[in-house]
This record gives C-alpha cells, sequence and structure tokens, in this order.
C-alpha cells in the first residue's frame, strides 16, 4: 500500500491530522463569516438544486481552497488527491459537510474516476479539479470529459475571485488566498452536457471546448472582481 492505513499512523500523525484541518476550517469560517458573497449566474447552480439533479462541478486548481466551505453542505464528492496533502483536505472538505473521493491523474486515478462516476450515475454530485494535481494550470485533463461522458452527468463550471486576497505566485497554480472583510465574487457558467459516444478527435474537440467555457468562466469572474475593486 502507497498510503498509510489508519493504524499505521503515529500518534503525532492522527493529531496533525486533526487538529491540521480543524484549524484550517476556523480561519475559513472566520474569513467567511466577515466577508460579503456576490453569486454570479447563480440560477445555473439552483436549477440543479431545486430540480435534484447531480451535476459535475468543475473548478481550476487556483481557486479550490474555499470551494467546499462556499458549497457548505452540498454532500459534494469531490476527488481529492491521495497524497499526504490529500490526507489534510479530506479532513476539511468533512467539516464543509462534503465528501472525499481518493486519487487523481497522478495516483490512483482510474480507481477513483471510476468510483465518481460511480456516485454521479447514483444522483450523487461530484467535483474535480480539471488542471489538478500539479497542472499545467488552467489545462483541462481528460479525466473530467470521461467523467461526464461515462456518468451522463453534466459539467457545471465554478470558479471565485476576491477583491481582498493573495496570490500565491510562486505556486504553479497561482493559488487564492483570500482575505478576511473581502468580497467573494462566486461564478457559475453554463452546464456542459458530454455525449455519450465519442471518436478521439471529438473528444479533443468536448475537452478544448470545455476548456474555453470554464476560461471564459474565470474571466467573467476577474473582470468582476476588477469592477468592484473600482467602484
Amino acid at each position: 500500500m502507497s498510503h498509510h492505513s489508519e493504524t499505521d499512523r503515529t500518534l503525532g500523525e492522527k493529531f496533525k491530522l486533526w487538529i491540521v484541518p480543524l484549524i484550517a476550517y476556523i480561519i475559513q469560517r472566520f474569513i467567511v463569516f466577515t466577508s460579503r458573497r456576490v453569486d454570479v449566474r447563480r440560477e445555473y447552480f439552483d436549477a440543479f438544486i431545486n430540480e435534484k439533479k447531480p451535476y459535475l462541478l468543475a473548478v481550476w486548481h487556483a481557486s479550490v481552497l474555499f470551494t467546499p466551505i462556499l458549497h457548505t453542505n452540498r454532500m459534494i464528492h469531490a476527488m481529492v488527491s491521495a497524497s499526504k496533502d490529500g490526507d489534510l483536505i479530506v479532513g476539511v472538505v468533512k467539516y464543509t459537510g462534503n465528501k472525499s473521493i481518493r486519487g487523481s491523474t497522478s495516483r490512483g486515478g482510474a480507481r477513483a474516476l471510476m468510483q465518481l462516476v460511480k456516485k454521479a450515475r447514483e444522483g450523487e454530485v461530484t467535483s474535480i479539479i480539471p488542471d489538478g494535481p500539479r497542472g499545467p494550470a488552467l489545462t483541462v485533463q481528460g479525466g473530467i470529459i470521461s467523467a461526464s461522458q461515462l456518468s451522463g452527468v453534466p459539467i457545471l463550471p465554478f470558479y471565485y475571485e476576491c477583491t481582498r486576497q493573495w496570490i500565491s505566485e510562486k505556486s504553479w497554480d497561482k493559488h487564492r488566498m483570500p482575505k478576511p472583510f473581502t468580497t467573494f465574487v462566486c461564478c457559475y457558467g453554463e452546464p456542459i452536457q458530454v455525449p455519450r459516444q465519442l471518436t478521439p478527435d471529438e473528444f479533443e474537440t468536448v475537452r478544448k471546448n470545455v476548456e474555453i467555457a470554464l476560461l471564459a468562466n474565470r474571466q467573467y469572474c476577474i473582470d468582476k472582481v476588477n469592477e468592484l475593486t473600482l467602484t
């Protein structure tokens, strides 16, 4: 087994796995509590909620940190990498009332993807980071297309940006870290239905189109933030 089972962990590791996610969650709660939230094109999201239909939430790696807390108690099954960092993320996701499926494109990917497809087919809500876990940033990998294709569940683009935030310039994804007393601009995009039958060429066309849609939603979000900061 590549990653530790519960019983292999030392007391120190268990403590870290308990305390770090708790602190991270408390900080997130504080930042969200002191901040304002503006939802853009939320009707796309609400339509799924009202009709109780599953969706596959697509979130760029740069804005994944606060996505679970911005969707508290939505029971979203998020794909989380099978790494040590992933162990900590699972804890935070759990505090927000969401769930995790372990695995990524680099580790245990195929198994995790099939698990996610199974959940989606059962009517559960799922989420994938299309450019995770290691990039290249803002490039859609094939995993999310396959997941949507195999499950028949549409992709729902999501991205947030804040009026006050730190941007991790050194990280590959230029990660966003919201500051307290900020405004979260949460943007949803039009749902994308991926056809069941695709030739390799058609698959690539769909992948590109999904990438274009996700990038457009991101740009729309950034423009909204710029409007708010200028006023």
